[in-house]
């Protein structure tokens, strides 16, 4: 049976501003099986009852979230300048708080903060690195090994309600694409995490490690890329990162191969573009991507390109607020890592960087900015 699957949710997210249902979406694909046109299914939509009691006034505006970079600053659709102030749930209570994505409740109690930004990794992973399936992009088989040609529906519906829920609370969420924390410990002391190792896979295919940033991305290096884009690149809540801890391996074959492939995949699926960050730390590279991201236990000066600080060791709730104060002075930004971080603590300090955004609005209001800094 022909999948319309992205066709509906891309429906959807224009229309409801949300991800389809499980039962919705299995629906509308059958219909379109059995010959329900697009437009169809677009009327179908603006004439259901959600619609109507959500936008009683018609059709929402379009989303002026999509940003791009002028100089070493975002900026949205409006032309305003845009201060990514957030935070990461990694790494105490992580799977109670999604990590290594969020889950739905999280992103709510970030919006009731004003924060704008959090940041989620698509891995890929296992099940053995895990704990469970619905983290693994790929399907996993029973006897735990993942099946490169068949990617797992679950995981990337519940990584496309992410960005959906994001786009509705007015939350950028930064995707990391091909995470190198796995592939590094994948050939040392967790062989059952990197699902690209011939031990891990149906096929068994080798094609993990850190050496696999040495070179261009393969085929099934890019049929991931383009898996994520494909699903993600609709939202334009969403940003990408090449690859976390960039800087354990790297090559401007790959760095520039994975710009390129999500270039291309935006274009093809007729997508706007997206942004696309290095986290290299290579300052040629750097200078190559969208944007600019670092591990870094301080806050980062300003250089030719927007730059984030988005990982660190665990800091002192003081401190950390202490470097997004000096971030903001310098014209970068930078994010909460919780780390361990007990949830007394992690309350507290979102509630602290409340204040802060509260107070950076209320400072550029003064300062009566011709393009305004937008915290939210």
């Amino acid at each position: 049976m022909p999948n319309f699957r992205h066709v509906i949710r891309d429906a959807y997210v224009e229309i409801l501003l949300r991800a389809p249902d499980p039962g919705g979406l299995e629906n509308f694909n059958r219909g379109m099986n059995q010959a329900l046109t697009l437009e169809a299914l677009r009327e179908a939509l603006l004439r259901s009852p959600e619609f109507s009691s959500r936008f009683p006034d018609g059709p929402p505006t379009p989303s002026d979230m999509a940003l791009h970079v002028e100089g070493n600053q975002f900026v949205n659709a409006l032309g305003e300048r845009v201060r990514l102030v957030g935070a990461i749930v990694c790494c105490e209570e992580a799977k109670a708080n999604g990590w290594p994505l969020v889950n739905l409740d999280v992103l709510d109690l970030f919006a009731a903060r004003r924060l704008n930004y959090t940041h989620c990794r698509l891995g890929p992973f296992t099940v053995a690195g895990e704990d469970d399936p619905s983290y693994v992009g790929y399907v996993t088989t029973p006897d735990g090994r993942v099946d490169l040609d068949r990617f797992n529906a679950g995981f990337w519906d519940r990584c496309r309600a992410i960005a959906a829920r994001a786009r509705e609370r007015r939350l950028y969420v930064e995707f990391d694409l091909v995470d190198r924390w796995v592939r590094q410990h994948g050939e040392s002391d967790l062989p059952q995490v990197d699902p690209w190792t011939g031990r891990n896979n149906i096929q068994g295919t080798e094609a993990g490690g850190l050496r696999i940033f040495e070179r261009a991305p393969t085929p099934l290096h890019q049929q991931w890329i383009r898996k994520a884009v494909s699903e993600l690149g609709g939202f334009d809540s969403v940003i990408f990162q090449v690859g976390n801890e960039g800087f354990k391996s790297f090559s401007a074959a790959w760095e520039l191969g994975v710009r390129d492939i999500v270039k291309d995949e935006l274009r093809r699926r007729g997508f706007p573009d997206r942004l696309v960050g290095t986290n290299s730390q290579d300052p040629g590279l750097e200078a190559q991507l969208d944007y600019v991201a670092r591990h870094a236990t301080e806050a980062q000066p300003a250089g030719p390109k927007p730059i984030l600080v988005n990982e660190y060791p665990t800091l002192p709730s003081d401190e950390v607020l202490r470097q997004v104060r000096r971030a903001r002075g310098f014209g970068t930004m930078f994010m909460y890592w919780r780390g361990d971080h007990v949830r007394t603590v992690w309350e507290s300090t979102l509630t602290e960087l409340e204040r802060e955004v509260a107070a950076d609005a209320t400072s550029s209001a003064r300062k009566g900015r011709k393009r305004r800094i937008v915290p939210v």
